[in-house]
């Protein structure tokens, strides 16, 4: 996790670097030109002007904040940067004697309060953590579909739902089927009741995979097109794609980079040893592909080689223009 600490005081920089030490975090660490002077470390970043004019370039970066400040300096210096709660990074505060550990913005989508659950523990503070939810013993919507690595389809409509679990209402979760016994995700779901309003909220697992291979110099659009109507094809929502894979020959491929960097999906890449490991296995061996490339598929071994291994393919082999796509479902 991308991590920025922010320390503005002498007494509040040991507790900062035992936070950048700890491995479960990638920590860049912002100090102040006057707490330079007490160390003779260089990697840390020397904050220039503001502390709130830093953050403002920074906000966006880094997956999580923490300030090792009092509450109110905190809050006062993020106003105005936070967007929406889909977006938002995690932002904790910790008093420099690290007695306490507060979850102070984006505690769910964000992970703050899972962080400040797990800083707390490692520094041996208390945790502060306010939402309704997580201070009343009771899942949020929001925090059901991270635990999953899921999406929302949602947003408002998880907030309604969370309201019910939070004031006790009974609220319906319906599984997808391949949870327990199969390999299948419902495609709807029937709702019996006699009340006029029902709060209803979706979460997407993220476990589809994407196989693809193309020819040289295949633009982008065409690429982004081929996925979209695959998914479209399956009824597959864009949110579950967890990840995209192809070939080693592919890693400088600008319009398959451009096209999953455009698509906000993760892209890997294996090598031929990897994909012949699999030969005829999986998939049909293609004596066209092998003369081309040295291997008699792609999209298909690779799309598998990225998954779990624990689910099955709902498309092994869609054919665009010039373009192989194979869709792996992971199970639940």
């Amino acid at each position: 996790m991308k991590t920025a600490v922010y320390c503005v005081s002498k007494n509040a920089l040991k507790l900062a670097e035992k936070i950048k030490t700890d491995k479960r975090y990638d920590t860049d660490l912002y100090i102040s030109k006057r707490i330079a002077e007490y160390t003779e470390k260089q990697d840390y970043v020397i904050i220039q002007g503001t502390l709130k004019e830093t953050v403002k370039e920074t906000f966006n970066i880094y997956d999580l904040h923490v300030f090792i400040t009092a509450a109110g300096i905190a809050v006062r210096v993020i106003d105005g940067l936070p967007d929406s709660k889909a977006k938002d990074p995690a932002v904790l505060v910790a008093d420099e004697q690290g007695k306490f550990i507060i979850s102070l913005l984006s505690g769910h989508l964000g992970g703050a309060n899972e962080e400040c659950r797990y800083l707390a523990e490692m520094l041996g503070s208390i945790p502060v953590i306010t939402t309704a939810s997580d201070a009343g013993g009771k899942i949020a919507v929001d925090t059901l579909s991270q635990k999953l690595n899921a999406g929302l389809s949602d947003l408002e409509g998880a907030k309604k739902v969370t309201a019910l679990i939070v004031n006790g209402e009974k609220v319906k979760l319906i599984l997808p089927e391949n949870i327990t016994q199969k390999d299948e995700n419902v495609s709807g779901a029937i709702v019996v009741s006699n009340r006029k309003n029902i709060e209803i909220s979706k979460i997407i697992p993220r476990n589809i995979i994407i196989g693809i291979g193309c020819k040289r110099n295949t633009d982008k659009a065409e690429i982004i097109h081929a996925v979209n109507d695959a998914l479209s094809r399956y009824n597959l929502e864009s949110d579950s794609v967890k990840k995209g894979a192809s070939a080693w020959l592919k890693e400088d491929e600008k319009g398959l980079l451009e096209a999953f960097h455009e698509l906000g999906k993760e892209l890997v890449f294996f090598s031929k040893e990897e994909i012949l490991e699999l030969e005829g296995k999986i998939h049909k061996e293609s004596e066209f592909v092998k003369a081309q490339t040295g291997v008699s598929a792609v999209s298909e071994p690779c799309a598998y080689l990225a998954s779990e291994k624990n689910g099955g393919f709902i498309a092994r082999k869609l054919v665009y223009n010039g373009i192989t796509i194979s869709i792996y479902e992971e199970a639940l």
